[in-house]
């Protein structure tokens, strides 16, 4: 069998989650199951990234929600010529809801019959970053960056209710012209109908959990040697990731614990950085660091405790990596996929969106009791296993033969 994934980055296991489950496949179809697989990508990554192994490549942007960038259209009809040239049975689109109807009526204007299926990575609606005149406090001279930020910002009025049409438009030909829409979770399809107006008659929306991340095993015995580290991982964005929250969280447990030897590592890059530490310099922070963007897996291995204050998720993949490493997460529940990874108080702590008094005491609980916590995370080292390479695998390689016969 011939795959073909289209992703906004070259494949590469560090351009996160994304880019990690991609990578993760590409291994697993090549090396497990003997296909071939290709990689369609808009941007190349820097030289200094490792990139995964792939059987052929082509450079081309096919995602343009606007439908005003130059060169969409012949793009795609190169790609379609791609894959007809490589014979590709299945392409997977890894982003944008936009791309599907653009590629299938590219190759039907060839004759080449192809597979089709859409991969939302995002809880369903939660796919569009919105900017509110508040945001114009995040321009930071007169870049085009900034530039842009101000522009949206100003326009917010008008532009905001268009591009939420416009993604539901997009959702819509996604179902239309996909032979299935995998989501992340079972939870998500009733919220992707109701966010795109339509209803699942053709069955085609599947539920596919990103794979764990790491292929080696956490022992039970290491976790002798967990540090009083409560750990942060992930893309240093306010919108989604509320990362504000777990300081004033942990300004508070400072203040009120000065002689305690916990401390707080936070594991990651992104536009909120520089928020971030001016919030930790004004509540006078003396145990949290910023490590920047590193491999997170010594992290995982040395932590004890996962905080996660996400305003939105789709299935995140930081809070398997760290149950995978015996890392016991903390997370508000401001996403329907948590409760497939999290039963509270067995393998992890959930407490309501917001309650960030619950969120405290539920951290300082298990920071004093560490038979609980040594429980949590022999816990969290059995149960994550249900989302291990080889189980997420055999779920690919029902679908494909599904499509296939």
């Amino acid at each position: 069998m011939n795959v073909a994934f289209y992703t906004q980055q070259t494949i590469t296991p560090y351009t996160g989650g994304i880019g990690r489950v991609t990578s993760i496949l590409t291994n697993l179809f090549r090396h497990e199951f003997g296909w071939k697989v290709y990689s369609i990508y808009a941007e190349s990554v820097p030289d200094s990234f490792d990139k995964t192994p792939v059987d052929g490549f082509i450079q081309r942007r096919l995602h343009d929600r606007w439908n005003l960038r130059k060169g969409i259209r012949d793009n795609t009809q190169e790609v379609a010529l791609f894959l007809k040239q490589n014979q590709i049975d299945i392409v997977v689109i890894q982003t944008s809801m936009d791309v599907a109807k653009r590629l299938r009526l590219a190759t039907n204007k060839i004759g080449y019959n192809v597979k089709i299926i859409t991969c939302l990575h995002f809880a369903p609606g939660k796919d569009i970053f919105l900017t509110e005149l508040k945001d114009i406090k995040r321009c930071q001279g007169f870049t085009k960056k900034s530039l842009k930020i101000f522009l949206k910002a100003i326009l917010s009025p008008v532009y905001n209710p268009q591009i939420i049409r416009l993604t539901k438009y997009c959702y819509r030909n996604a179902y239309t012209y996909s032979d299935r829409v995998c989501l992340l979770s079972e939870t998500y399809k009733n919220a992707f109908c109701q966010f795109a107006g339509i209803s699942n008659k053709d069955n085609k929306l599947i539920a596919i959990p990103n794979p764990l991340s790491f292929s080696t095993d956490f022992s039970k015995k290491e976790l002798e040697r967990k540090r009083h580290i409560a750990l942060v991982v992930g893309r240093l964005s306010e919108y989604e990731k509320r990362i504000s929250t777990i300081l004033s969280i942990w300004g508070r447990f400072e203040k009120e614990y000065p002689q305690s030897d916990w401390i707080l590592k936070i594991v990651g890059d992104g536009i909120s950085l520089h928020d971030y530490k001016k919030q930790a310099e004004n509540l006078h922070l003396k145990k949290c660091s910023f490590e920047g963007l590193q491999n997170p897996i010594s992290y995982y291995k040395e932590s004890a405790l996962f905080l996660m204050t996400s305003a939105t998720e789709g299935f995140p993949m930081t809070l398997v990596e760290a149950q995978q490493n015996g890392c016991v997460p903390i997370v508000m529940n401001s996403f329907l996929s948590v409760t497939d990874i999290i039963t509270s108080q067995r393998n992890g702590i959930i407490v309501n969106y917001g309650d960030n008094e619950k969120f405290f005491t539920s951290m300082l609980e298990l920071m004093n009791n560490p038979t609980s916590l040594h429980m949590l995370a022999e816990n969290a080292l059995d149960d994550c296993q249900k989302y291990s390479q080889e189980n997420i695998g055999r779920y690919w390689n029902k679908l494909f033969n599904e499509l296939e016969s």
